[in-house]
């Protein structure tokens, strides 16, 4: 069956060892991180790629690294990762773990039989290029997007999983890994940062947004009776009072917060790039623009760089990583010279 998706890209803004505050890496650039974590998920059976220990980290998600493609010719990576998810939000699949270890094919839940261990879940695919120092998610609907996962799977296995002699470590007592570097006196922290990418602020969707818009909106769920750890209004939304509830579960509460503004077009590209979510696009949360006049809403999804992708899926129920990789190399100019022409055109504005 063909299976249609859409690719949103991202600019790592950080990969690598870098000093307290520091802006530039001393190693680890995203080519050696993932030829690194590419030779070490070889040596690993599916259950030791999830890099926390589940009893100490509750609060992790459950990430596991199923494959990982390199291609030789342009350096790209392709990663299927599976998210550990129990939700009923779509189709749940299972991966059977074998006592050595190995995995076998992956089923859906209702086909399931046996009583082998089964690792219940979802994947999600992620493209590397480190060519522009930039990855790319991958969305069907029998799949996940999970950016904040995916750097912390990466950054965990990095500190905590992926042998590195070269690199003398230690861990602080607050838990965080140090790398040293033989012949340097400094101490570094590995860091993976990513943000989503827009479109080119010169575009003229970009230029006729900035000229409508008269007020900013932001979509959270918070909690009502609970201190919530999140940053924002949505901490202190317990502090009000909160009138005519009456459903049955009233611990949270979808908000909307609406303020005045007239932002600039890279402004709102910044708001774009930190704030606009991932996630499904039935998530209530988001951040979207009001508009002039029509005083209709418009949400920052739509102004991400976005293509689409469709491919067979040879009626399995997740791709192979160097299948779906071939189909994306195929359009790979299509879909990276919207990229390289914003590239350049910033670093001419750049120079003068």
């Amino acid at each position: 069956m063909l299976q249609s998706g859409y690719i949103n890209f991202f600019s790592v803004n950080k990969c690598g060892l870098y000093r307290h505050f520091g802006e530039t890496p001393a190693a680890l650039d995203l080519a050696e991180t993932f030829a690194k974590l590419k030779s070490w998920k070889e040596d690993r059976n599916f259950e030791a790629t999830n890099p926390w220990d589940s009893s100490k980290k509750r609060n992790k998600t459950h990430c596991y690294c199923h494959a990982i493609h390199h291609d030789e010719s342009n350096g790209d990576f392709f990663l299927v990762l599976w998210k550990g998810d129990s939700d009923r939000h779509g189709p749940l699949y299972g991966i059977t773990v074998n006592p050595d270890g190995s995995i076998e094919q992956v089923v859906e839940q209702t086909k399931t039989k046996g009583n082998k261990q089964m690792i219940w879940g979802r994947p999600c695919y992620y493209w590397v290029i480190p060519e522009l120092d930039m990855v790319a998610s991958i969305k069907f609907d029998n799949s996940r997007t999970d950016s904040a996962m995916f750097q912390d799977w990466v950054s965990g296995c990095i500190n905590f999983r992926v042998p590195l002699p070269e690199y003398v470590t230690s861990t602080t007592e607050k838990g965080f890994t140090l790398f040293e570097i033989k012949d340097d006196k400094f101490k570094y922290y590995f860091q993976f940062d990513v943000s989503m990418k827009s479109l080119s602020t010169s575009s003229a969707e970009m230029q006729e947004l900035a000229r409508k818009v008269t007020q900013i909106v932001r979509r959270e769920t918070v909690s009502i009776k609970e201190v919530n750890k999140r940053k924002g209004f949505a901490r202190i939304f317990k502090n009000f009072e909160v009138p005519y509830i009456s459903a049955e579960d009233n611990s949270v509460r979808q908000v909307e917060l609406r303020v005045e503004a007239k932002p600039t077009v890279q402004e709102i590209e910044y708001i774009i790039e930190t704030y606009a979510a991932d996630h499904d696009v039935k998530s209530w949360e988001d951040v979207g623009f009001v508009l002039d006049k029509s005083n209709t809403i418009v949400w920052a999804s739509k102004y991400r760089l976005t293509e689409h992708i469709s491919l067979d899926d040879k009626n399995q129920p997740i791709f192979k990583a160097d299948e779906i990789y071939a189909k994306i190399k195929e359009d790979r100019e299509r879909y990276l010279s919207p990229i390289k022409k914003d590239m350049l055109r910033k670093q001419v504005l750049a120079n003068g």
